[in-house]
């Protein structure tokens, strides 16, 4: 079945590669969780794939919409203009007033008279891919009841014949059980985005919990997330612990992967705690880089915690350093952790190939190893970070995103 992405790294893979055609997929939010900005980012990436949106809103005016779109970096003003982005108005009849926009709803009370907007809306817009935003099926349920529900099942009769896709949010507020139920249902698929209290950390993440076209989709895994501004919705990974000996190439690691990176130094000594950021491919990411002195050992344990992934670098031509790395992995109590060995200078006389690196540091199959070296050797100076070649960083920063979510 032909699936039209969201832009969301992991949510597309977990949805067997995005929404679906005729189907019904419910953003499921816990009070207190933004579901707007997955819409907003899935109807922008439709947009900017050629395909048109209609926006229902019922729980806000559009312009405000438009405001929050724009909010997190992007326009669809242009798509407005070129008639592929348009609201269907089932708000301004809740609030008694005048709607401005081309597609209205006076009655906002009566499901039905939606139903028979929307056909309107769909009839007039070409034979291409649609998406349906509507916002929000709490809103729906409360001013129209929860009978109101069942129109649903006519809503996706007409997404059938018409080549449209259903993306709706729902807020969990305190509904009977029944009325859950019943979203769940008429559901094809749902996302439920929730939050979890960490000590004082308070972490979003999302589940897909339903998905009826993909008997094979691992449902229930947790994914955790955050909304950048501007940016949207990334999978979040709060700590990727970077360890690793003393002049592997920790630091030109994290300053070459990293959007920004700070290395902190210790004045009197030669240590240096690296820490960096990393936006790439959806994800955003903390990179903690650790001290390679074994008089450090003792903190690496406290450097370690809390860390979903690790990288350990290694110098290729220094047998001594994979040495070094897989002791600092089980110091760092790493071990078990998802890990890549990035196998630093490479390109040097002497280096060791992956697969010796393999087997002096005893690995598993299945831990990557990818080799990464300067972009230009001439550039490298002592004690500073050098420059790496960014397509390797990134594979190695692909091999661990993977294997962490």
């Amino acid at each position: 079945m032909e699936a039209y992405a969201t832009s969301i790294p992991r949510l597309d893979e977990l949805l067997d590669g995005g929404l679906k055609p005729s189907t019904l997929t419910v953003l499921w939010a816990y009070p207190g969780i933004e579901s707007a900005p997955f819409a907003y980012q899935a109807l922008m990436e439709r947009l900017e794939s050629g395909d048109s949106v209609i926006y229902i809103n019922q729980s806000k005016m559009g312009k405000t919409v438009e405001d929050e779109i724009e909010h997190y970096g992007w326009s669809v003003e242009k798509y407005k203009a070129g008639g592929e982005f348009f609201f269907l108005d089932a708000y301004s009849g809740l609030i008694n007033a005048e709607s401005d926009e081309r597609f209205s709803v006076k009655n906002s009370r009566d499901v039905t008279e939606i139903t028979k907007a929307l056909k309107e809306a769909l009839n007039s817009n070409g034979s291409g891919h649609k998406l349906v935003v509507f916002d929000s099926l709490s809103t729906m349920i409360d001013h129209c009841g929860e009978s109101s529900l069942d129109e649903l099942i006519e809503w996706k009769k007409i997404f059938q014949e018409k080549k449209a896709t259903g993306l709706f949010l729902f807020t969990e507020w305190p509904y009977e059980e029944k009325v859950l139920n019943k979203v769940k249902l008429v559901s094809d698929a749902v996302v439920q985005l929730k939050a979890i209290e960490e000590k004082v950390i308070l972490r979003e993440f999302f589940i897909v919990s339903k998905v009826s076209w993909d008997g094979k989709t691992k449902k229930g895994i947790s994914v955790p997330f955050k909304i950048a501004v501007p940016g949207g919705v990334k999978v979040y990974i709060p700590k990727i612990l970077v360890t690793g000996a003393y002049n592997a190439g920790k630091s030109s690691f994290v300053h070459s992967a990293s959007t920004r990176a700070v290395s902190v130094d210790r004045v009197g000594t030669t240590v240096a705690l690296d820490h960096g950021h990393v936006d790439y491919a959806g994800f955003s990411v903390d990179l903690f880089g650790t001290p390679g002195q074994e008089r450090f050992d003792p903190i690496l344990e406290l450097l370690g915690g809390e860390s979903l992934g690790v990288i350990a670098v290694v110098d290729s031509t220094n047998v001594q350093s994979l040495y070094r790395a897989k002791d600092m992995l089980q110091k760092s109590k790493s071990i078990g952790l998802p890990v890549v060995v990035v196998a630093n200078k490479s390109n040097l006389e002497g280096a060791l190939k992956p697969d010796e690196i393999r087997q002096k540091m005893s690995l598993p199959a299945d831990i990557p190893i990818i080799k990464v070296t300067a972009e230009d050797l001439s550039k490298v100076q002592v004690n500073e970070p050098a420059k790496l070649r960014e397509g390797e960083v990134h594979a190695v920063l692909d091999a661990l995103f993977n294997r962490i979510v």
